[in-house]
This record gives structure tokens, sequence and C-alpha cells, in this order.
């Protein structure tokens, strides 16, 4: 399963994305967004890194402008992680990953006075966006997100915008990726600081969930950021599985 995960993970990661090679290392450049969590290596499994291919791995990415940064499941290449801080790397999370499935999903109705919507206009998707963004700690959404994140829906990916039932204001939002061999990632779950404590997260995971299944997955997995989230996540029928760990550099 874990291998079945990482290759989903990996061909998520190229798609839309400038690919490059870099010893065993696959890195994914997004050309229009600096953020490190959309710029990220993914070694093959087993990799064996030669000091020169960590090298080249750096290389990669700051010639493109952008953070050396990696995502992938320690599990199945474990001696990549003692050759990157053996270069200076930093471990900057390790966070289990939950798993679900449709046998296991937890049904709950949505949160009272909200309304859980697709959002089909760009100011729909702004919205969305705009919430997301505050809850991470982001700068507001440009119109490339909004016209990338358009993209995304056009090609599959699920995106859901939580908004005040009475007043129609953005209250978070979340995305689940489109369905690719039977899987599909659930991500970006966000809620605004003043709308916490009312049964968002998991009414947004839930929703996504069960439209990821509806759309032919068989298997949903998320990385919750902490026990907060973890709990939020068992609440729909998440359950943990492996374990994803994020390296990083700076000069």
């Amino acid at each position: 399963m874990s291998r079945r995960l990482q290759n989903y993970m990996l061909a998520s990661a190229k798609k839309g994305r400038d690919v490059v090679r870099a010893g065993p290392f696959t890195v994914t450049i997004t050309g229009h967004d600096p953020n490190v969590y959309v710029n990220y290596a993914v070694p093959d499994a087993d990799a064996d890194p030669t000091a020169a291919d960590v090298e080249a791995l750096i290389a990669a990415f700051t010639s493109r402008g952008r953070t050396p940064r990696l995502e992938y499941l320690p599990s199945l290449a474990p001696r990549v992680e003692p050759a990157l801080v053996d270069a200076g790397f930093t471990v900057a999370d390790r966070l289990p990953i939950m798993e679900c499935r449709p046998e296991t999903l937890i049904d709950r109705a949505d949160p009272p006075g909200f309304e859980l919507i697709t959002p089909v206009t760009d100011e729909d998707t702004e919205a969305m966006l705009a919430a997301q963004h505050e809850a991470f700690g982001e700068a507001p959404p440009t119109p490339q997100h909004v016209a990338s994140t358009r993209a995304k829906a056009a090609a599959g990916h699920i995106h859901l915008l939580a908004r005040e039932a009475a007043t129609g204001t953005a209250a978070g939002g979340g995305v689940a990726v489109a369905v690719r061999d039977g899987i599909s990632e659930v991500a970006g779950i966000a809620v605004r600081p003043q709308y916490e404590r009312r049964g968002l997260g998991a009414g947004l995971t839930h929703h996504l969930t069960r439209s990821a299944f509806d759309a032919g997955a068989t298997l949903t997995f998320l990385t919750p950021a902490g026990d907060a989230q973890e709990r939020v996540y068992a609440r729909v029928g998440y359950r943990r599985g492996d374990s994803v760990l994020f390296l990083s550099y700076s000069a």
C-alpha cells in the first residue's frame, strides 16, 4: 500500500509542473508559485543517493529560485534521510498518513448554519482560496492562483467552499485531488479562525471524502498537521497508516 501511495503522490506532483531528474530524485517545480509546499522532490524507492546526487538535487531547486524540499514516505527509501541530513537538510516535519475506505467512512450531516458548495465561478473560487490562505497564514490569492485552481477543477479535482448560509461569507475550504488508480488525497482542509470549533473541519473532510468515493476512489488519504487535526479526521473514519517525511535545505 505504501508504494501505491507513493506512486500516486508522485504522479500528482508531476501534473502541471516542470519535472527535473536529479540522481534518484524527481524534482517538481511550479513555475508561477515559489511557495515551498508546491515545489518539492520525491526519491525513488530504495534510493541510496551519493554526495553528487544531493548536489544535483540542491542545484535543481536553487537554479530555479526555489527552496530545496522533499516530501516522501521514508519507509520506501530509508537511506535518503541520513544522506540528506549529512548534507545540511533539516527534518521539517514527520506526519502520519491517515487512510479511509468507503466502508470505514462515518456519515455525518453538514454543520448547521453553513453550506458546503462546489465553487463554480471565479468569485467563489477566490473566496475559497482566500479562506484557505488566511487559515494557513499565507498571502491573499492572486488571479494566477484562481486560474490554476479552476484548471485543476477541470482536470478532476474536487474543490469545496464552506460559507455561512445567512451571509454567504467564506468560512473555509478544501480539495479532494483527482482520482488516480482508485486513490484520492484529501488536502487543504482549512477553517478561518473565527469559525473554528463549529464542526467545519470534520464537515469538509466528510463531504470531500464522500465526493471522492462517488468519483471512483476506493481509498482516500490525508496528512494531519497535529493531534487536534488527527482527532477531527478520526471522527470521519480515518485511521493511521504509514508516515510522510518533509525535509528542507537552506544554504
